[in-house]
């Protein structure tokens, strides 16, 4: 039991003869402190604007990223008006299972092109098992960015084993959705995941296909939670999900009534397109309950390449994604939270539950969970 005592409680030390006087030691302690903090402030600006040269001299930086049109956009408009003499090249990788043994190939010919990584945990981890990754915070200045407690401690924002590689920029919760005008809300209510397996929505549900590494493989550690061994089978076999490329695909599937449930990634950027087209629909998420969404990290991860080819245009950018600037104007432009607890969530409502326990299907743990459930939906559905 720990005892707490109150200021008035405690006995004041007495000063032995070596102390300097109370009055003297507490202002030259001030003098100290006065000249101390602006040094430390002048220290980390000098790192950053030798940073800012060093970055213009090597004149590009080169990026990968999850699919996101919008959060692209607004990384590539936002560098270019941060740093006119810096160029950013973003690639979109849509499928990581093959990107990272091509990336090795080219590394094995003495072909080194890529600085950062900015996708989502599962390439991620197949990066850092390949040796391709370097930590993360010794290359952090800013002390904004530097703060663990602003990210909610390195171990929550870590999503690596080791927690020093692969940090994740935003938090979300990302479940299946459906179509309320072909399947009751209150059906979605009372049942949850369970009425995945009702034969009446058999050949009517798309899957981003949960063979390959992205959204769609995602949802299987907490489909095993839920559901269980025998009843996930059951799915995957006898309601004969469609398995689709991406998650575009997914909501236009469900919008044009080819499929009346989906599980992907968040539907909100395709939505937004057919909404602005004048197009009506009722789509609707099956909630926030840890029984039905998973959390992750909207394919948003930051890492940095070892034998990067601009070191200080990649650790530049590390920096400077990871600002509440700029990771606010993320999280607008992508309707996706950040992990930064300064920016404020979106939605709510769309929020995880504070307290609440989920299953974090891109952590390392889970990633064994979803490999082994890659591998058998391969042979379960080859095709």
């Amino acid at each position: 039991m720990a005892i707490h005592h109150s200021a008035s409680s405690t006995p004041s030390p007495r000063p032995s003869r070596s102390d300097p006087p109370r009055g003297r030691g507490s202002f030259l302690f001030g003098i100290a402190l006065l000249f101390a903090v602006p040094a430390v402030a002048q220290d980390w600006q000098q790192q950053w604007d030798k940073l800012v040269v060093a970055a213009k001299q090597e004149g590009s930086v080169v990026v990968c990223m999850s699919p996101s049109p919008p959060r692209r956009d607004y990384l590539v408009k936002q560098w270019a008006a941060d740093f006119p003499g810096i160029a950013l090249s973003l690639t979109v990788v849509t499928n990581g299972s093959s990107f990272i043994p091509a990336l090795v190939t080219e590394r094995t010919a003495g072909k080194y092109l890529w600085d950062v990584f900015h996708t989502g945990p599962a390439s991620g981890y197949a990066a850092l098992e390949a040796g391709l990754l370097d930590p993360l915070l010794p290359e952090l200045v800013l002390p904004e960015v530097k703060d663990e407690a602003v990210w909610g401690g390195w171990d929550d924002a870590f999503y690596d084993h080791q927690k020093q590689y692969m940090l994740a920029l935003t938090s979300e919760i990302t479940g299946p959705y459906y179509d309320a005008n072909r399947v009751a809300p209150d059906r979605v209510a009372r049942d949850g995941l369970k009425i995945l397996l009702d034969p009446a929505y058999k050949g009517r549900i798309a899957w981003v296909d949960p063979r390959i590494a992205g959204p769609g493989a995602s949802y299987l550690a907490l489909l095993d939670t839920v559901l269980g061994e025998a009843d996930l089978k059951r799915f995957v076999l006898d309601q004969d999900p469609t398995f689709v490329a991406n998650s575009n695909e997914a909501a236009t599937s469900v919008i044009r009534g080819r499929s009346w449930i989906a599980l992907s990634g968040h539907p909100e950027e395709m939505l937004d397109q057919y909404r602005a087209a004048g197009v009506k629909f009722d789509i609707r998420s099956f909630g926030n309950t840890p029984d039905r969404v998973w959390r992750g990290t909207g394919g948003a991860t930051l890492a940095l390449f070892k034998n990067r080819p601009h070191p200080n245009a990649a650790k530049l950018f590390a920096n400077w994604i990871m600002t509440r600037r700029i990771a606010q104007g993320m999280a607008e432009a992508q309707r996706q939270d950040s992990r930064r607890r300064d920016v404020p969530p979106l939605n709510p409502a769309a929020t995880a539950i504070a307290g609440a326990h989920y299953v974090e299907s891109q952590r390392d743990e889970s990633d064994k969970v979803q490999r082994r459930w890659m591998a058998e939906i391969r042979k379960l559905r080859p095709q």
